[in-house]
């Protein structure tokens, strides 16, 4: 039984899902069961006054989204009434989006989880204009790449390339994971949240880690400073084995990960100890190896140790192959699929391109899909119709 009419554009998703039925060997049978999960990203642009709040449940709503991925930190600020951290720069001082969106949501299917950017903490020209902010607090809570140099010291205003995020706090700062704690422990003491979802939950890239406290730390264990492994002192040239490097290294790798893994437990346990209705996921890099040993986010770790209720993919590849390449590793590694949430950009490819990726991972046992961003320029088109009458076509 279908659930839907079938109209000219249902045709085409039937035609394009046969054809996919034809070209796949994992589909156990022939049932298209409804997608769990249909999220959205929603970023603080586009939350900042109740119109626009009410234009994205109008829209949920219409296209059976029922999970909001809705920002309330983007750049170490809230978009929500905080004592701990600085109002957002473009919202109105008597306003609060969680509030208003929470209350709004009551009456409907749509679950709403707070979206949290956690070590990224500000990427504009101008440094922020409110001293409570959380850059001016801690001089030593900043990132450090290998060769010494914190984010702190970055020059916002001048040019920067285009992989450039931001300014980075350090996970390995107690400081830094303190204040982040305590920041989503009152964020959950305070609003009716259905979730936190963690975003940039890892580091700024596979050259950094290196902050005093880190080293320090990891000296202490193993009397060893990471620094001198980049400077060649711990090497066979002075006297060291090559396996004692290695391991060293491996050592050094894997104290990184711990401390994001740390962090991550320990917001699970909040939430486990004070018998919390909340879901816990996480943003994270789709490739499972890059994202262990390139930002030092081992998120497969998360799902086997349930750490997190389920992780979304970031998959944003616009090439089919690479996608579906990512999506089968994936597979391979992760056996609970519920476990995953495919997440699709709709920033750098037409609706058409994720329309046939998500045919594909549905077909694949995929059931749990997350758009980003919301945009209300694509809203007032029928731009986002044939992506949801993909995912909400279903065969009982």
């Amino acid at each position: 039984m279908c659930n839907c009419t079938v109209n000219k554009k249902i045709k085409n998703i039937i035609n394009c899902f046969f054809i996919a039925f034809l070209c796949t060997t994992s589909l156990k049978a022939s049932i298209l069961p409804k997608v769990e999960s249909n999220c959205l990203w929603v970023k603080a642009e586009s939350i900042l006054d109740t119109s626009s709040i009410d234009s994205i449940l109008n829209f949920s709503t219409s296209h059976n989204i029922n999970k909001l991925f809705f920002q309330v930190r983007s750049r170490g600020d809230a978009l929500y009434n905080s004592s701990l951290v600085p109002r957002h720069e473009n919202l109105d001082s008597l306003f609060d989006p969680l509030d208003y969106v929470i209350n709004k949501a009551k009456n409907t299917n749509i679950e709403i989880h707070a979206w949290f950017n956690t070590y990224i903490l500000w990427s504009s020209k101008y440094k922020p204009r409110d001293l409570n902010h959380f850059y001016y607090k801690c001089d030593d809570c900043f990132e450090v790449d290998l060769n010494g140099k914190s984010d702190k010291s970055i020059e916002l205003n001048q040019f920067h390339s285009s992989n450039w995020e931001g300014i980075y706090l350090s996970p390995m700062h107690p400081d830094v994971n303190n204040h982040l704690f305590n920041v989503l422990n009152e964020l959950i003491y305070t609003y009716d949240i259905d979730g936190i979802h963690l975003d940039y939950i890892r580091y700024q890239d596979m050259f950094y880690g290196y902050n005093e406290f880190g080293l320090i730390e990891f000296e202490n264990i193993y009397s060893i400073n990471p620094i001198d492994l980049k400077r060649g002192i711990i090497s066979e040239r002075y006297g060291y084995s090559q396996d004692y490097v290695d391991s060293i290294k491996y050592e050094w790798q894997k104290f990184r990960i711990n401390k994001i893994n740390e962090f991550v437990r320990s917001i699970k346990y909040l939430i486990i100890n004070n018998s919390l209705d909340i879901e816990l996921s996480a943003a994270v890099k789709p490739d499972l190896l890059e994202a262990k040993y390139r930002w030092y986010q081992d998120w497969s770790s998360w799902i086997n140790e349930d750490l997190v209720d389920f992780c979304v993919i970031m998959n944003y590849n616009t090439d089919l192959n690479k996608y579906n390449a990512i999506n089968t590793i994936i597979s391979n590694q992760i056996k609970n699929k519920n476990k995953i949430n495919i997440g699709l950009s709709a920033f750098n490819q037409s609706s058409n391109s994720i329309s046939n990726k998500i045919i594909i991972s549905r077909l694949d046992g995929y059931n749990n899909f997350s758009l980003f961003p919301y945009s209300i320029e694509k809203d007032t088109t029928s731009w986002y119709d044939e992506i949801y009458e993909t995912i909400n076509f279903y065969i009982k």
